[in-house]
């Protein structure tokens, strides 16, 4: 989804920037653009405070991986739940994300577009992106996608293309994806009252199906130039750049005109006991987006 929104007129995909610290700046991992993150004629020059980011070391990133980026859930989580612990992690982390907003705002020059994706597919790093002293708007949307399909999708041996070989995506038991399923889908839903005006959900299987309808259908004033998606053989096609992205899925990676996948494999692989542990611990909230549990 970010590889074909970020492709759009005035648009740019930034990846997941909650890992820009830890996968970018220390691990050097590779960029979308298919250039190690120091070698990339995007990242490295981009200011963070008084410095580039080529300049930054590795104890500084490791603190703001820490403060404000991929390891600071548990300091994030509270203040998605109740105003005073939003504004004491807001005040705490003031001078990282005055820094953070920062960045942003030069991204949105230097990429020369009106539109920036975000992809860290995390509500706890995109609490960030509420506050306040920022110069630029923003909006959530929330990508859901059926539990036992993710259940699937975590079982399986996937290599990560953004670093050295060999090293693999971490693989998750049913319990745990589905637990993980339900904690981040509730934690996005909060967005739906911290910024009802902001925030739109999209169902995975729907995007994949006819992404340009799903959009118009779902998301129609983030995406006001996208025209009624079609019915037919192009309805999953779409045309994809090359994008400065950090982190993220390896379809980041493949450009040019593109056929999205609804990956229904799932149905015909999963066992029975997990179809059963997914409608016993996902199942009200799945039933609530629109996926039949007992069906398949």
């Amino acid at each position: 989804m970010a590889n074909i929104l970020g492709s759009m007129p005035d648009a740019a995909s930034l990846g997941e920037m909650r890992y820009l610290w830890d996968r970018g700046v220390m691990e050097d991992g590779i960029c979308g653009c298919e250039a190690a993150f120091s070698e990339c004629a995007f990242w490295p020059d981009l200011s963070f405070g008084a410095q580039p980011l080529k300049a930054m070391d590795s104890e500084r990133a490791r603190a703001l991986t820490r403060s404000i980026g991929s390891g600071a859930r548990r300091r994030q989580f509270p203040g998605l739940h109740n105003e005073r612990s939003r504004k004491t992690y807001f005040d705490r982390s003031a001078g990282d994300l005055d820094l953070l907003m920062g960045l942003y705002a030069e991204a949105f020059e230097r990429s020369q577009s009106r539109v920036l994706i975000d992809a860290s597919k995390s509500p706890f790093y995109a609490l960030n992106l509420l506050y306040e002293q920022r110069s630029f708007d923003v909006v959530f949307l929330h990508l859901v996608r059926d539990p036992r399909a993710v259940l699937h999708s975590w079982k399986k041996r996937k290599p990560r293309e953004d670093v050295s070989e060999g090293q693999l995506f971490p693989r998750y038991s049913s319990t745990r994806s589905l637990l993980q399923w339900a904690v981040v889908n509730a934690e996005c839903e909060r967005f739906a009252h911290l910024a009802p005006d902001r925030y739109y959900r999209v169902r995975f299987e729907d995007f994949a199906e006819n992404w340009q309808r799903a959009l118009a259908t779902d998301a129609a004033p983030l995406f006001e130039q996208v025209p009624g998606g079609r019915g037919g053989e192009n309805s999953r096609a779409a045309l994809v750049h090359a994008q400065h992205s950090i982190s993220g899925n390896p379809a980041r990676f493949i450009l040019g005109e593109v056929t999205l996948d609804p990956n229904t494999s799932w149905r015909d692989e999963i066992s029975g006991t997990d179809r059963r542990l997914a409608r016993m611990i996902c199942g009200p909230a799945a039933r609530r987006y629109g996926y039949v549990m007992g069906a398949v």
